[in-house]
């Protein structure tokens, strides 16, 4: 569940574009789509199609399915998550990166729309600079540097000078805050705290970067976070999903089991780890994945209810269909959504031998 943002923080800047009709979705359609990774061309996994908010998830797979695709798709994603950016006392590092990179996507569509695209990553990118500010904290402000560093980048060379300026200006302000924040520390300490915060921020680019569909450039930032402190865990974790992106899945492998040999109770790397031994096929080692999943996993459902429905999939790819209905049943249970009803309703089809109208 989304936190309400802080009641002082202005609400962000809108293109007001609304998208095209939307597609509906058969149930046992969406239950055979979810057994397919959503990619998009380039091969990187679609960062909209898979979004954790079902509302992002919707229009995502809704503009991706459209022929041709459209720029008011994405004009209308972005705006979306630029609303969801701002959560509780804190911003979002996810939703900023994907507003940027929805209101990018929508620029490359159509050349009429550019300057649109400019403007609303220009917008957001002061926006979320203001926010920053007023909130104070070290992630928030972290989070706007990174957004007002992609933002200066995408629109160099496109004759936006001032715009540029002014982003470099707000940039050094942010440096400056977060510098202000670690005055103090002693000498030994600051060293060692300077290496972490230079591996992390490397690591939070890296993600922006990946979620613009852009693993190699990616991987270099999480290999230089990995230089700067190899006991990141993040890094290791999104290096290992950079990798998948680019083909490499053995050493992807490789280091989801260096992210989870610094911390291997972690649910989401198991999770993670999981669900591309399913992608490769390798079923029976996914199924141990997802069940250390779900027992290490805080007894959150909405957290929960992803690895009952990822350890679902997995028994129904291997036949095991009576388990796998109960184990979607359980996600249901926790959490009920489009996704484990229309694997239910699957399930209960190659048992019965029909389809049935009662799904529930």
């Amino acid at each position: 569940m989304t936190m309400p943002s802080d009641p002082t923080i202005p609400a962000p800047p809108q293109t007001g574009r609304t998208p095209t009709e939307r597609i509906r979705e058969e149930p046992i359609g969406l239950w055979a789509q979810l057994l397919t990774a959503f990619r998009d061309l380039s091969g990187a996994f679609d960062a909209f199609a898979n979004d954790a908010n079902p509302e992002v998830r919707a229009l995502g797979r809704a503009a991706r399915a459209r022929r041709p695709q459209q720029a008011n798709d994405y004009f209308a994603i972005g705006d979306l998550c630029a609303r969801l950016t701002a959560q509780g006392a804190t911003l979002s590092q996810t939703y900023a990166a994907k507003t940027v990179a929805a209101y990018t996507r929508a620029g490359e569509l159509s050349s009429r729309d550019l300057p649109a695209a400019r403007r609303a990553i220009i917008a957001f990118a002061f926006w979320i600079a203001d926010a920053a500010r007023t909130l104070g904290n070290y992630e928030s402000i972290e989070t706007a540097l990174l957004i007002c560093e992609q933002a200066r980048r995408l629109i160099s060379g496109a004759g936006l000078s001032h715009d540029e300026r002014r982003l470099q200006m707000t940039e050094d302000r942010l440096r400056e805050q977060m510098t202000r924040m670690f005055e103090g520390e002693s000498a030994s300490a600051d060293k060692r705290a300077s290496a972490e915060r230079e591996s992390r921020m490397l690591c939070d680019q890296g993600q922006i970067l990946l979620r613009q569909g852009r693993p190699q450039e990616a991987f270099e930032r999480f290999e230089a976070a990995l230089a700067a402190s190899d006991t990141n865990q993040s890094a290791w974790l999104w290096r290992a999903m950079a990798l998948t992106d680019l083909g490499r899945f053995d050493d992807a492998l490789a280091s989801y089991d260096r992210a989870l040999a610094l911390e291997p109770e972690s649910a989401g790397v198991w999770n993670n780890k999981g669900a591309l031994l399913m992608e490769l096929g390798r079923l029976e080692a996914a199924l141990e994945c997802f069940e250390r999943a779900i027992d290490l996993a805080a007894p959150i459902s909405t957290v929960k209810a992803v690895y009952w429905l990822n350890r679902g999939k997995v028994l129904y790819m291997l036949g095991r269909y009576a388990e796998a209905r109960d184990a979607l049943m359980h996600s249901h249970e926790l959490e009920p959504s489009p996704e484990s009803a229309a694997g239910i309703a699957a399930c209960r089809e190659r048992l019965e031998g029909s389809t049935g109208s009662n799904v529930l």
